[in-house]
């Protein structure tokens, strides 16, 4: 009876350290995305104030979008480390809002520059990526829509309304 007593208290001191270890390495990665996305927000500005008077007000616009959406990018992951803290929860809606930010922002940036293709042997694989990339945005967005209404699917983290 001791030794299955004892057996316990080792497993409790074993999760409770690996708890703390994983906790810790969840907080090490957010710093680091936290630090990219300070540096890139800021570069993104600056690059965008610097290069308005060089180049067309059209491109600058685009590349600062391209980057924004990069940032807001890293945002949302930090947001989902968050929640794994706190929740000690997996979800995967947040990957999936990553996953359509992502493909809309690459959506956005090709089809600026498809303009410069029409003519040439690439404009149908810029055609068939803009194709792929809507349809991707679209299969995520009803995995998340089909998440949201679907009675148990996943916990719901307790800093977001059911």
């Amino acid at each position: 009876m001791e030794d299955g007593s004892r057996e316990r208290r080792v497993r409790d001191k074993t999760s409770t350290w690996f708890g703390f270890v994983e906790d810790s390495l969840y907080v090490v990665v957010a710093l680091a995305l936290s630090i990219a996305g300070l540096i890139l927000f800021g570069y993104s500005i600056y690059t965008f104030v610097n290069d308005a008077s060089e180049s067309s007000l059209s491109s600058s616009i685009l590349e600062l979008l391209d980057n924004l959406l990069l940032v807001f990018i890293v945002t949302e992951l930090i947001h989902t480390i968050r929640a794994i803290i706190d929740e000690k929860v997996l979800l995967a809606e947040p990957f999936l809002v990553v996953g359509i930010v992502a493909a809309i922002r690459r959506l956005i940036v090709v089809s600026a520059e498809v303009k410069n293709l029409v003519g040439t042997p690439d404009f149908s694989d810029a055609m068939l990526e803009i194709g792929l990339l809507t349809g991707t945005g679209l299969l995520l967005t009803l995995a998340v829509f089909l998440l949201r209404h679907t009675s148990h699917s996943e916990p719901r983290p307790s800093h977001e309304p059911d």
